[in-house]
């Protein structure tokens, strides 16, 4: 599939959409960071109020709420990427059925789950080592997320709805909100001595307000909307089955794997060490979750285009958004990777318990970083109706994961940091090739992607350790003191921003990149004194 140069009649077209694109863009990235400001706050106000064991239960009671999600992740996909297509061609009696066809689906799903998780979860308590003390604690811990989490599956369709109306800067102003509260609510139940329960109270009113919030807005933006059992349609079922079912696979092959480690550890060492790849990977998989809203701003627009037949643009938009990707990723994770240890020194404390921590999170920031870029990749499959190319990618990771892990065993026995390498290694294998046949695909030269996309991503690292060998002395006298190893991430990652900044300004960034930046920061600086002298003067 060779890229071309859109028509000049689509130009008005691709200009509105690019402009609309950008919004959703800047405005996902700007929740997500305030979303891992929160995240960062809870953990140490968490782990002073309740045991490491006990938060080992939260994070597994996690494992198994993503792989339940996953059951209906075609299903959400469905609902964006049809919704998408159906708003550009106007029909929104086609929503409605969509919709109330996912509905009853999705319904009858997580019934059927949670009726099955009531018999299983005692054996699985068992099979994960839970001591015996923990064991009504984590069953009603589990079981109530897991049911807040499948009403969230079931009525959270019109969050993807907003999506698929590409109304994802309103999607972000409710998931703002909600997360905000939970936020809250985590800090005042543990401060309350609640306990870890707490957590399940906040989760289950945090979802309460964005389902609410979601459906008012759905039907404000499609007045048309209207929702019944008796709207469930055969055809649209097949579209769940078809395109949905081949992303199901994809998906839970993929939850798997973004859970692996932390089952194997679970399965071969112990519940802590659950707790321990939890805790240490909690920065790189929050650092992802910001740019990895980029590939949610992009697949509505890669359907709308495939819909209006703009498919000279796919290879551009593929290209621009891993690059966005990558750079912005890799600006987080370089100073992630070289300051692994005073940043959780800072956060946790020197606690023995966590003394591995450092180790995990260096190793997967680059892995966790590729990993998000390969959304983009999967946009252009699902925008173009074509998601069994997608299996590429889980399917590599998932033969990789056990060679390499089996290899790793019998040579070096069970450990935690065998499990680390095993799968860092693999993530990054898999994410290659996948990215490679991505490239082959859309007709694009390999050498080209590794110079605009790959390399500029890994510049950062440099960076960091550079200030590593610069610091080194500071670094190891503050190796068990929480204070100044706060002190030293402050420093060090003001000069890190700084530099780093200057080296993506001057050298990384295309003349069109900039001119794009300037243009979307321009509102944040049109009063700044200096700024309103430079407009006066012109």
């Amino acid at each position: 599939m060779n890229p071309a140069v859109p028509a000049p009649a689509d130009q008005a077209e691709v200009s509105a959409g690019n402009g609309r694109l950008g919004r959703n863009v800047i405005s996902s990235i700007g929740a997500k960071v305030l979303y891992l400001a929160s995240r960062f706050a809870l953990p140490p106000v968490i782990l002073a109020s309740i045991s490491l064991e006990e938060y080992g239960l939260w994070a597994l009671a996690f494992i198994l709420v993503a792989y339940l999600g996953m059951g209906a992740f075609g299903v959400s996909n469905v609902y964006v990427r049809y919704v998408a297509e159906y708003h550009a061609q106007g029909r929104t009696e086609r929503i409605s059925a969509l919709l109330s066809t996912g509905l009853v689906l999705v319904s009858l799903f997580a019934s059927l789950a949670l009726v099955a998780l009531w018999f299983l979860l005692p054996l699985m308590l068992g099979w994960f080592s839970v001591p015996a003390h923990l064991q009504t604690t984590a069953f009603i811990l589990i079981y109530g997320t897991v049911a807040v989490f499948m009403l969230d599956l079931s009525l959270g369709a019109f969050v993807y709805v907003l999506a698929g109306l590409q109304q994802i800067v309103l999607q972000n102003r409710i998931w703002i909100a909600a997360f905000l509260l939970e936020t809250v609510l985590v800090i005042a139940f543990m401060l309350g001595g609640i306990g870890v329960l707490g957590l399940l109270y906040a989760f289950a009113l945090r979802y309460a307000l964005s389902i609410s919030l979601s459906v008012w807005f759905c039907f404000r933006q499609l007045p048309g909307l209207r929702l019944s059992p008796a709207r469930f349609n055969r055809d649209h079922l097949g579209l769940y089955l078809r395109f949905g079912g081949i992303l199901q696979i994809s998906g839970l092959l993929g939850m798997f794997l973004r859970s692996v480690e932390k089952l194997i550890a679970g399965l071969f060492i112990n519940v802590q060490a659950v707790g321990l790849f939890d805790v240490a990977q909690k920065f790189p998989v929050m650092a992802t979750s910001i740019p990895s809203s980029i590939n949610a701003a992009y697949l509505p627009a890669v359907t709308e285009m495939h819909v209006r037949g703009q498919h000279g643009e796919f290879a551009r938009l593929y290209l621009a958004s891993a690059r966005q990707i990558n750079l912005l990723t890799g600006f987080i994770m370089g100073f992630m990777a070289a300051f692994a240890a005073p940043l959780l020194t800072a956060w946790l404390g020197p606690d023995p318990a966590f003394a591995l921590a450092p180790f995990i999170l260096a190793c997967f920031t680059l892995p966790f970083q590729l990993n998000v870029v390969t959304g983009a990749a999967s946009n252009v499959y699902r925008g173009m109706a074509r998601p069994a190319r997608e299996l590429i990618y889980p399917i590599t990771q998932l033969i990789l994961v056990a060679v390499l892990v089996a290899a790793g065993f019998a040579m070096h026995g069970i450990s935690v940091r065998v499990i680390t390498i095993a799968v860092a290694l693999a993530m990054v294998l898999s994410t290659l090739v996948y990215l490679a046949c991505t490239n082959r695909f859309l007709g694009l030269g390999q050498w080209h992607f590794l110079k605009q996309v790959l390399v500029p991503g890994l510049v950062p690292y440099l960076t960091g350790f550079g200030l590593v060998l610069a610091i080194g002395p500071w670094m190891g006298g503050v190796a068990d003191d929480r204070l100044g190893s706060l002190a030293l991430v402050l420093v060090s990652g003001s000069a890190y921003v700084a530099v780093q900044t200057t080296i993506t300004w001057i050298i990384q960034l295309e003349p069109g990149e900039r001119i794009f930046i300037a243009q979307r920061l321009a509102p944040l600086t049109r009063h700044w004194p200096g700024r309103q002298r430079q407009e006066q003067t012109q």
